[in-house]
């Protein structure tokens, strides 16, 4: 059975509620704060509910926060693969989430930041599993080596999902060529999109893109676009994915939802299509509730799909 595997590091959320974002030298008064296991560990867990066999290949650190890590993993049946020991605690993400369920994020990183070669010397991905990398890893001075030598020596026939995520523009150039040589499927939103394509009407950002970064013919882009789905490309074929209709609570951890998702629907079979309505479905879904691993279970997703798409 094909698994999904992920490198992307998982963190503690320190989250709060907040009316606004504060300017510079201001101040809010804010909702009790947070700690709730998010990064890396929302994609994990959204494939997992999913039902797929899900494998964290990262970096647990070895305080209160990654006790707090590696009790999430162990709650949603994630297998961890062993490797050295981590020197520190995981790191932690700030979030503010607004009145309109828009988040942002201060980052301080951890033991997680530094993944070396030994941590994924066990891991042993076979032609049918799904690989997930994410743009942190990618942006990590004490990862981002060791990550790009792994990927690189992967088996061919392994699916590798690339998530740029927010730090997109700042992962190097040489980093971006390496991981992208071995991308199946590259997945950002509108927003990061953009940051690499600028000026680019959406019409044209999957072009603009795949020029930009010179992607395989054969590489799928896929762009989530919020609360109107997603458009795809890949091969010549392309297409937008429609979304339902939500009132969203808190977005934080929805693309993670849709990559998890669509990682895990891609191993059970379904083609991209398929694979990104479940994605979207699923997304919209999580963003109803607060909190940043908010994904749907198997069960519940399927009760929200038409029969054709189960």
């Amino acid at each position: 059975m094909s698994r999904v595997i992920s490198t992307g590091s998982i963190i503690v959320d320190l989250t709060v509620t907040v009316p606004a974002v504060p300017e510079p030298g201001g101040d809010v008064l804010a909702s009790p704060l947070q700690a709730l296991v998010g990064g890396g560990f929302n994609l994990a867990a959204a494939a997992s509910r999913h039902g797929a066999h899900v494998v964290y290949a990262g970096v647990i650190g070895t305080g209160p926060y990654g006790q707090l890590a590696s009790a999430a993993l162990a709650a949603e049946g994630i297998t961890r693969i062993p490797g050295a020991a981590a020197t520190g605690d995981t790191g932690v993400c700030i979030t503010l989430v607004d009145e309109n369920a828009e988040r942002t994020f201060i980052t301080s990183p951890g033991a997680e930041s530094r993944l070396a070669p030994e941590h994924l010397d066990a891991v042993r991905p076979q032609a049918a599993d799904i690989v997930c990398v994410s743009g942190y890893d990618a942006v990590y001075e004490g990862s981002r080596n060791a990550l790009t030598e792994w990927v690189m020596s992967l088996p061919l026939g392994t699916t590798i999902i690339f998530d740029p995520g927010p730090l997109v523009a700042d992962i190097p150039e040489p980093v971006w060529n390496a991981l992208l040589a071995r991308t199946d499927v590259l997945t950002l939103n509108e927003q990061e999109a953009e940051k690499l394509t600028p000026g680019s009407v959406p019409a044209e950002q999957h072009f603009a893109l795949r020029e930009r970064l010179r992607l395989r013919p054969e590489t799928a882009t896929v762009i989530r676009r919020g609360s109107t789905g997603c458009t795809w490309r890949s091969n010549g074929a392309h297409g937008h994915v429609s979304a339902p209709r939500v009132v969203a609570v808190d977005t934080t951890g929805a693309g993670d939802t849709h990559t998890g998702t669509m990682a895990a629907a891609l191993a059970e079979g379904f083609d991209l299509p398929t694979a990104l309505r479940r994605a979207n479905v699923a997304a919209a879904d999580s963003v109803t509730r607060p909190g940043p691993a908010t994904a749907p279970t198997r069960e519940h997703l399927d009760s929200l799909l038409s029969p054709a798409e189960h």
